[in-house]
């Protein structure tokens, strides 16, 4: 026999790529340490209690069920904030194939709980499918965002609407259809932060290609950044280093690498006296300076 249904909260996250054949079984252990810290750090941080009974743990992904006297509102207000400064901090720290980015799911409802101290209902079966929502998808894999936030529309329109700290307005309303879920959601990008050029218009300040393609010749061949792990190196010295996609081959890498620092003010700059610790007294490196005074001299 199990227990009464009791009602309950949900916070669900998922790493996105966990599967990817380019991670190593050392860097997936490495992200779900990262997953779980980012977790631990962000609920300490916004005041929500931690019970490892209350966590279900499915490989690249977590269940954390929280008390109903839990205040909702502090699921979408603060702690979304949280755990994406938490996963720029873990992404800082870490190369390429032990970074995050991740999903996040809220939702309440009824929760029952058997003998064996397992749980189920279907407002939590709910929650997980809201999860794998083709759009929520979709928008973190085009975004720079490390956090894609999804609020079932039942959580929407009774917390989310009514907290202005919650950002009602950035979200933006979705159809969710998985598996037996058809159901409307509603999705926003926690840290999607760096400027987006208009269709049609180059970004301000952001180089022409020719440029921008020279400047990845030269990088392709300057030590310390013509190998994944200098690069990896070199990254870490950069403060938005985890907002960086990462590609497998060298070339796509540097294009990658070079794109993002064009959307920091002085983001090309810094990356330039980040390859001289490594490079120092190279004659790539004095070609990076002449190519860096030409650009900033445009």
């Amino acid at each position: 026999m199990g227990s009464a249904a009791v009602h309950r909260s949900f916070v669900v996250v998922d790493v996105e790529g966990y599967g990817d054949p380019t991670r190593t079984t050392h860097q997936r252990l490495a992200a779900r340490g990262g997953m779980y810290q980012v977790l631990m750090d962000a609920f300490a941080e916004c005041g929500l209690p931690w019970d490892g009974k209350s966590v279900d743990d499915a490989g690249d992904s977590l269940i954390v069920v929280l008390p109903g006297e839990v205040p909702k509102a502090r699921l979408v207000d603060r702690l979304p904030t949280s755990v994406a400064a938490k996963l720029r901090e873990h992404n800082a720290a870490h190369s390429h194939g032990a970074r995050l980015r991740m999903r996040m799911a809220v939702h309440f409802g009824e929760v029952a709980y058997d003998v064996f101290g397992g749980k189920t209902g279907p407002e939590l079966i709910f929650v997980c499918r809201i999860l794998d929502a083709a759009e929520a998808k979709s928008a973190l894999k085009s975004s720079n965002a490390t956090l894609v936030l999804i609020a079932s529309d039942p959580f929407y329109q009774s917390v989310v609407v009514h907290h202005p700290a919650a950002h009602p307005d950035a979200f933006r309303l979705v159809r969710v259809e998985v598996k037996e879920v058809r159901a409307k959601a509603w999705v926003r990008l926690v840290d999607d932060y760096l400027p987006q050029a208009s269709p049609g218009r180059p970004q301000r300040g952001a180089q022409q290609p020719t440029a921008l393609h020279a400047g990845v010749e030269i990088l392709l061949r300057t030590p310390g950044f013509d190998t994944r792990e200098g690069r990896d190196l070199v990254l870490r010295d950069l403060p938005f280093a985890g907002s960086v996609p990462r590609l497998p081959t060298d070339r796509g890498d540097v294009v990658s690498i070079l794109r993002t620092c064009e959307n920091y003010p002085g983001g090309v700059a810094a990356l330039v006296e980040a390859v001289r610790f490594y490079a120092d007294g190279a004659t790539a490196m004095a070609e990076l300076d002449g190519w860096l005074a030409a650009r900033e001299g445009e």
